[in-house]
């Protein structure tokens, strides 16, 4: 069994780095727990334990065994696609995860089906410390990090500035971007672009900039420029900050389908709309809407799932506070 230790750092190949998956930024953080439990001599996985206070201490959230347990079924349902030159992959991170009850701890064993992409790595893959991906507060910033380094590695010996395209379509996929992200790109470069390099800048060894290429009006690529700051790595550990995330908001208790219902990415709500809601609303009432949002959600007839909360929010009787309205992040639809 395998525990984790501060300061240890993860190595995955670049293909997994490349790879497509839609994950909130809580389990992205418990698989780079998991992930660090590996070591590079290992010729086979094991099984990795996590117990609720490594997330508790790495991430600095509150979690109760109810809620944890539930994150861990959610999990297991979880895939993620790798396609190269010769093959796509289509499989789950886990074969298994155990959870035993009422002890905060979680049993996990990755998918025999990753070995390549874990296990005696040689070449073609990315290595980062554990606590510079735990600290951004976007889970976007943490994948767009392991990707731009994952290019500037590569090329050891290049010494000045790196510049690496993608195209946008590509970054919409892979990323597993929401519709309002695809359908409007003022909301992709204020929510991925500047907030990713943004972080990336402020808390790591990298420095990034981009630049957005047209084809005619419409951008259709991302230049960025990667180079390396010269910052010792006292300085970079002292950059770390507090993080928070959507599930601090939210109230104990609260039913899974409402949990998964707030936390995804295509109803683009910020920390401070959830906490805003339940400022406003009693939780029973919002459990109900959001329960009744998750069993509609693929309803060809649902217009806006950002519509449908909004909508029957506004019916609702407010608890008492001196706020008049609730403030969203995201827009009238």
């Amino acid at each position: 069994m395998r525990n984790i230790k501060n300061g240890q750092n993860l190595a995955v190949s670049n293909k997994l780095v490349k790879g497509r998956y839609k994950l909130t930024k809580e389990e992205q953080n418990f698989i780079y727990l998991m992930i660090s439990q590996i070591k590079k001599e290992d010729k086979d996985f094991y099984n990795y334990q996590i117990h609720i206070k490594d997330l508790e201490n790495k991430e600095l959230t509150q979690k109760n065994y109810q809620r944890y347990r539930e994150f861990a079924d959610t999990l297991m349902k979880k895939s993620l696609r790798i396609e190269d030159d010769k093959r796509i992959l289509n499989t789950n991170w886990f074969s298994s995860l155990e959870y035993i009850k009422d002890t905060g701890y979680i049993y996990a064993c990755f998918d025999p089906k990753l070995k390549p992409y874990f296990l005696e790595l040689k070449q073609e893959f990315t290595q980062a410390k554990l606590p510079t991906l735990l600290q951004f507060n976007s889970k976007y910033s943490s994948r767009l990090y392991l990707l731009l380094k994952s290019e500037y590695d590569r090329q050891k010996n290049y010494k000045n500035n790196l510049f690496i395209s993608y195209e946008v379509e590509y970054l919409h996929r892979n990323f597993e971007m929401p519709k309002s992200y695809i359908e409007r790109y003022s909301k992709f470069k204020e929510m991925f672009l500047n907030t990713a390099t943004d972080e990336i800048n402020a808390k790591t060894e990298l420095e990034i900039n981009y630049t957005e290429l047209k084809t005619g009006r419409k951008i259709t690529s991302i230049n960025f420029c990667i180079s390396k700051k010269d910052k010792t790595e006292e300085q970079l550990k002292q950059e770390i900050t507090t993080t928070e995330t959507k599930s601090d908001f939210l109230p104990e208790g609260l039913h899974s389908k409402a949990i998964e219902v707030l936390c995804d990415d295509e109803l683009d709500l910020q920390n401070h709309d959830i906490k805003h809601i339940f400022e406003h609303y009693k939780k029973e009432d919002v459990e109900d809407i959001c329960i009744d949002l998750w069993n509609s959600w693929s309803n060809s007839k649902l217009i806006s799932k950002q519509g449908f909360l909004r909508g029957k929010l506004k019916l609702l009787n407010k608890k008492k506070t001196e706020n008049a309205e609730i403030l969203f992040g995201f827009d009238e639809v």
